[in-house]
Protein backbone atom coordinates (compact mmCIF):
# COMPACT_ATOMS: atom_id res chain seq x y z
CA UNK A 1 0.00 0.00 0.00
CA UNK A 2 1.34 4.03 -0.92
CA UNK A 3 -0.04 7.13 -0.32
CA UNK A 4 -1.83 8.31 -3.17
CA UNK A 5 -2.36 12.43 -2.88
CA UNK A 6 -4.33 12.59 -6.51
CA UNK A 7 -7.11 13.92 -4.37
CA UNK A 8 -5.12 16.75 -3.17
CA UNK A 9 -4.48 17.88 -7.73
CA UNK A 10 -8.00 17.61 -8.32
CA UNK A 11 -8.84 19.53 -5.29
CA UNK A 12 -6.60 22.37 -6.22
CA UNK A 13 -8.10 22.05 -9.86
CA UNK A 14 -11.59 22.87 -8.43
CA UNK A 15 -10.44 25.59 -6.18
CA UNK A 16 -8.56 27.18 -9.38
CA UNK A 17 -5.58 27.29 -6.80
CA UNK A 18 -1.90 25.83 -9.08
CA UNK A 19 1.10 24.25 -6.85
CA UNK A 20 3.17 27.62 -6.33
CA UNK A 21 -0.14 28.74 -4.96
CA UNK A 22 -0.17 25.89 -2.32
CA UNK A 23 3.78 26.53 -1.65
CA UNK A 24 2.78 30.02 -1.01
CA UNK A 25 -0.35 29.19 1.18
CA UNK A 26 1.62 26.25 3.06
CA UNK A 27 4.65 27.98 3.38
CA UNK A 28 5.91 24.45 2.53
CA UNK A 29 9.11 24.31 0.24
CA UNK A 30 8.74 23.64 -3.93
CA UNK A 31 10.63 20.22 -2.93
CA UNK A 32 7.90 19.02 -0.54
CA UNK A 33 5.56 19.81 -3.51
CA UNK A 34 7.19 18.07 -5.93
CA UNK A 35 7.70 14.77 -3.19
CA UNK A 36 3.71 14.89 -3.23
CA UNK A 37 3.21 14.72 -6.38
CA UNK A 38 5.53 11.91 -6.49
CA UNK A 39 3.73 10.01 -4.01
CA UNK A 40 6.16 10.46 -1.86
CA UNK A 41 6.59 10.28 1.86
CA UNK A 42 5.98 13.59 3.71
CA UNK A 43 5.60 14.45 7.18
CA UNK A 44 1.83 14.84 9.12
CA UNK A 45 2.79 18.50 9.55
CA UNK A 46 2.83 19.06 5.60
CA UNK A 47 -0.09 17.59 5.57
CA UNK A 48 -1.93 19.25 8.23
CA UNK A 49 -0.56 22.73 6.65
CA UNK A 50 -2.25 21.54 3.61
CA UNK A 51 -5.33 20.45 5.21
CA UNK A 52 -5.55 24.16 7.14
CA UNK A 53 -4.59 26.05 3.86
CA UNK A 54 -7.52 24.45 2.00
CA UNK A 55 -9.85 24.12 4.87
CA UNK A 56 -10.25 20.56 4.15
CA UNK A 57 -9.71 17.12 5.94
CA UNK A 58 -7.44 14.62 4.96
CA UNK A 59 -9.35 12.09 3.01
CA UNK A 60 -10.03 15.27 0.86
CA UNK A 61 -6.60 15.32 0.18
CA UNK A 62 -5.09 11.76 -0.14
CA UNK A 63 -5.85 7.86 0.31
CA UNK A 64 -4.29 4.93 0.76
CA UNK A 65 -3.95 2.94 -2.41
CA UNK A 66 -2.46 -0.41 -3.85
CA UNK A 67 0.81 -0.67 -6.06
CA UNK A 68 -0.94 -3.34 -8.01
CA UNK A 69 -3.55 -0.90 -9.52
CA UNK A 70 -0.84 1.23 -10.53
CA UNK A 71 -0.23 1.31 -14.28
CA UNK A 72 3.66 1.06 -15.82
CA UNK A 73 3.80 4.55 -16.20
CA UNK A 74 3.06 5.73 -12.85
CA UNK A 75 4.09 3.28 -11.27
CA UNK A 76 7.61 4.15 -12.36
CA UNK A 77 6.87 7.69 -11.66
CA UNK A 78 6.23 6.92 -8.07
CA UNK A 79 8.68 3.79 -7.29
CA UNK A 80 11.00 4.37 -10.08
CA UNK A 81 14.86 4.35 -8.15
CA UNK A 82 17.33 7.25 -10.13
CA UNK A 83 20.37 4.81 -11.38
CA UNK A 84 22.22 7.01 -13.43
CA UNK A 85 21.46 10.39 -14.81
CA UNK A 86 23.24 12.55 -17.59
CA UNK A 87 22.48 16.00 -20.05
CA UNK A 88 20.40 13.76 -22.09
CA UNK A 89 18.37 11.11 -19.95
CA UNK A 90 17.68 10.07 -16.42
CA UNK A 91 17.76 6.04 -15.82
CA UNK A 92 15.40 4.97 -13.43
CA UNK A 93 14.92 1.12 -12.30
CA UNK A 94 12.28 -1.06 -10.48
CA UNK A 95 10.41 -4.39 -10.14
CA UNK A 96 6.65 -3.81 -11.34
CA UNK A 97 5.07 -7.07 -11.09
CA UNK A 98 7.69 -9.32 -10.63
CA UNK A 99 9.16 -7.22 -13.70
CA UNK A 100 12.69 -5.38 -13.61
CA UNK A 101 12.63 -2.24 -15.68
CA UNK A 102 15.26 -0.17 -16.85
CA UNK A 103 13.66 3.12 -18.23
CA UNK A 104 15.53 6.13 -19.82
CA UNK A 105 13.54 9.32 -19.64
CA UNK A 106 14.96 12.14 -21.84
CA UNK A 107 15.53 15.26 -19.71
CA UNK A 108 14.25 17.84 -22.69
CA UNK A 109 10.79 17.86 -24.75
CA UNK A 110 11.02 16.82 -28.41
CA UNK A 111 8.83 18.64 -30.55
CA UNK A 112 7.83 18.47 -34.13
CA UNK A 113 10.81 19.64 -35.64
CA UNK A 114 12.45 16.56 -33.71
CA UNK A 115 13.35 13.65 -35.09
CA UNK A 116 14.43 10.44 -33.11
CA UNK A 117 16.94 8.02 -35.10
CA UNK A 118 17.05 4.35 -33.45
CA UNK A 119 20.35 3.10 -35.22
CA UNK A 120 21.90 -0.13 -36.44
CA UNK A 121 24.55 0.86 -33.88
CA UNK A 122 22.48 0.60 -31.04
CA UNK A 123 22.05 4.27 -30.05
CA UNK A 124 19.36 6.51 -29.65
CA UNK A 125 20.18 9.84 -32.05
CA UNK A 126 18.28 13.20 -31.46
CA UNK A 127 18.11 15.57 -34.97
CA UNK A 128 16.81 18.92 -34.25
CA UNK A 129 15.85 21.35 -36.96
CA UNK A 130 16.43 24.67 -36.51
CA UNK A 131 14.58 28.08 -38.00
CA UNK A 132 17.48 30.78 -38.05
CA UNK A 133 17.42 34.41 -39.24
CA UNK A 134 14.14 34.09 -41.75
CA UNK A 135 16.15 31.51 -43.46
CA UNK A 136 13.86 28.69 -45.32
CA UNK A 137 16.40 25.71 -44.98
CA UNK A 138 16.69 24.56 -41.44
CA UNK A 139 19.43 24.01 -39.67
CA UNK A 140 19.76 20.73 -38.62
CA UNK A 141 21.74 19.38 -35.52
CA UNK A 142 22.26 15.57 -34.79
CA UNK A 143 23.27 14.50 -31.28
CA UNK A 144 23.68 10.96 -29.31
CA UNK A 145 20.83 10.78 -26.93
CA UNK A 146 21.66 7.12 -25.70
CA UNK A 147 22.73 4.10 -25.69
CA UNK A 148 20.85 1.63 -23.50
CA UNK A 149 21.86 -1.81 -22.15
CA UNK A 150 19.61 -4.20 -21.01
CA UNK A 151 20.21 -6.28 -17.32
CA UNK A 152 19.73 -10.05 -17.23
CA UNK A 153 15.67 -10.47 -17.26
CA UNK A 154 15.50 -6.74 -17.46
CA UNK A 155 12.88 -5.22 -19.83
CA UNK A 156 14.51 -1.55 -20.91
CA UNK A 157 12.23 1.23 -22.37
CA UNK A 158 13.57 4.77 -24.11
CA UNK A 159 10.98 7.05 -23.26
CA UNK A 160 11.03 10.46 -25.30
CA UNK A 161 9.15 13.44 -23.81
CA UNK A 162 7.08 15.32 -25.73
CA UNK A 163 5.80 15.03 -29.11
CA UNK A 164 8.29 14.03 -31.62
CA UNK A 165 7.80 14.30 -35.22
CA UNK A 166 9.12 10.59 -35.87
CA UNK A 167 10.78 7.83 -34.36
CA UNK A 168 12.60 6.00 -37.19
CA UNK A 169 14.18 2.30 -37.04
CA UNK A 170 11.74 0.38 -34.27
CA UNK A 171 11.15 -2.85 -35.24
CA UNK A 172 14.81 -2.71 -36.53
CA UNK A 173 17.71 -4.47 -35.01
CA UNK A 174 17.38 -4.30 -31.29
CA UNK A 175 14.90 -1.47 -31.23
CA UNK A 176 10.95 -2.63 -30.37
CA UNK A 177 7.66 -0.09 -30.97
CA UNK A 178 5.23 -0.63 -28.85
CA UNK A 179 2.91 -1.56 -30.85
CA UNK A 180 4.28 -4.55 -31.24
CA UNK A 181 4.37 -4.89 -27.61
CA UNK A 182 6.68 -8.04 -26.80
CA UNK A 183 10.71 -8.20 -26.86
CA UNK A 184 11.49 -10.85 -29.24
CA UNK A 185 15.41 -11.17 -28.08
CA UNK A 186 17.65 -10.80 -25.07
CA UNK A 187 18.96 -7.64 -26.24
CA UNK A 188 15.80 -5.55 -27.57
CA UNK A 189 14.63 -2.64 -26.16
CA UNK A 190 11.44 -0.65 -26.82
CA UNK A 191 11.34 3.46 -27.82
CA UNK A 192 8.33 5.58 -27.36
CA UNK A 193 6.85 8.61 -26.93
CA UNK A 194 5.79 9.50 -23.18
CA UNK A 195 2.08 9.60 -24.47
CA UNK A 196 2.60 6.04 -25.55
CA UNK A 197 4.32 4.75 -22.71
CA UNK A 198 1.45 6.37 -20.25
CA UNK A 199 -0.60 3.23 -22.12
CA UNK A 200 2.04 1.07 -22.44
CA UNK A 201 1.63 -2.52 -20.98
CA UNK A 202 4.05 -4.79 -22.44
CA UNK A 203 3.12 -8.40 -23.14
CA UNK A 204 5.29 -10.49 -21.19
Amino acid sequence: MYIDYSKLWKLLAEKGISKSDLTELTGLSSRIIAKLAKNETVTTDTVARICTALSCDVGDIMECSNESSLSLYNYARTFGELIEENDGVKKIGFTFKGQKYAIYFTKKAATKATRIYCEADNTVYWEQSYIMGGICTPTVVKSTLVKPERGTDEIAIVVIKGKPSVITGLDEGIWVSAKKGILQGSKDIFVMSEAVFKLFAPKI
